[in-house]
């Protein structure tokens, strides 16, 4: 088979990957579940095709890329735009203000701002120290485990911190892992 035509083909097979799983987001029940299981399942003969056209590394990425770009022209193309509801401002007014919604003070932001940096590498820093000690192996590949989970983790926990409109849980949930992280690091270095 010719690798442009396989590469086609793929496209296609990706675009009614897409169109079987718009369907099955529609549908209800059995129904619902086969055209989720099938839209699924085609998405393997379209990375085949398009591993044909493209090589095995590159034509996998293309495919995912063609199943994003397939997605987002569906949900575009069956986007529906209705008028606002003009009773939600009168309730709104009704109820109290949402903390998103409240005056916003500058300072606030740089204190939530400066917080999330030093509490998230704080807690990043602990829990990938405490990986690299307690993961098995030589200790080149510790710390290797150690580095690459501190930058992950640190903007997962940064993402987490800004974006949580309640300060408080995530100021205890790293002061917590941090504790628990330093535990761990104290038993490796005494042991």
């Amino acid at each position: 088979m010719n690798e442009q035509i396989a590469g086609v083909l793929g496209i296609a097979v990706c675009l009614a990957s897409v169109l079987m799983l718009r369907r099955a987001w529609r549908d209800a029940g059995l129904r619902r579940k086969l055209w989720a299981a099938g839209g699924w399942l085609v998405l393997i003969p379209a990375s085949i095709l398009i591993a044909l056209w493209w090589g095995v590394v590159v034509g996998l990425a293309v495919m995912l890329l063609t199943f994003s770009l397939c997605a987002m022209t569906v949900v575009k193309v069956g986007e529906e735009r209705r008028p606002a509801r003009p009773a939600k401002s009168r309730i709104r007014e009704e109820m109290g203000l949402d903390p998103d919604e409240r005056r916003r003070s500058r300072w606030r932001g740089w204190a939530r701002g400066a917080a999330a940096i030093l509490l998230t590498a704080i807690t990043a820093n602990a829990i990938g120290a405490a990986a690299a000690g307690i993961a098995p192996g030589a200790q080149s590949d510790r710390f290797a485990t150690g580095v690459v989970i501190v930058p992950l983790l640190w903007a997962c926990l940064i993402i987490w911190m800004l974006s949580d409109r309640v300060m408080l849980r995530p100021v205890l949930s790293m002061t917590a892992a941090s504790a628990i992280a330093g535990a761990v690091i104290a038993w490796t270095l005494l042991s």
